[in-house]
């Protein structure tokens, strides 16, 4: 009785204490898997742009200006990154949830009640 109850909320912060640092470790795992594979990619596109542009003509290089190609190839690399981020993390999950809530729903209601998730 009295000890079961005094100990319940040091039991509670404990969980949630638990529960927070767990989280945290499963988002910082999640984080260093998705920079190996965004550092692959980028290192492949970036490879590839390399041997593309060494084989351009002279004249494609003394038209245009260095600093500029370097500049831009490297907003393209960041970009690369960032748009990987968006697609894994969020709208590869978001179209997932959508087709599962949306054949759950057409299944259980037809196709009628399905049609308004998705409008």
């Amino acid at each position: 009785g009295t000890v079961t109850m005094a100990g319940m909320p040091l039991a509670l912060v404990l969980g949630y204490g638990v529960s927070r640092a767990t989280a945290s470790g499963m988002q910082e795992l999640r984080n260093a898997v998705f920079a190996h594979v965004a550092q692959d990619a980028i290192r492949r596109v970036g490879q590839s742009v390399f041997h593309h542009v060494h084989q351009l003509d002279m004249t494609y290089h003394l038209s245009r200006n260095t600093g500029t190609l370097s500049r831009i190839l490297d907003r393209g690399n960041r970009s690369i990154s960032f748009v990987l981020n968006a697609m894994v993390f969020n709208v590869v999950p978001t179209t997932i949830e959508v087709g599962v809530v949306t054949g759950l729903m057409a299944y259980e209601f037809g196709a009628m009640h399905s049609g308004v998730v998705l409008g």
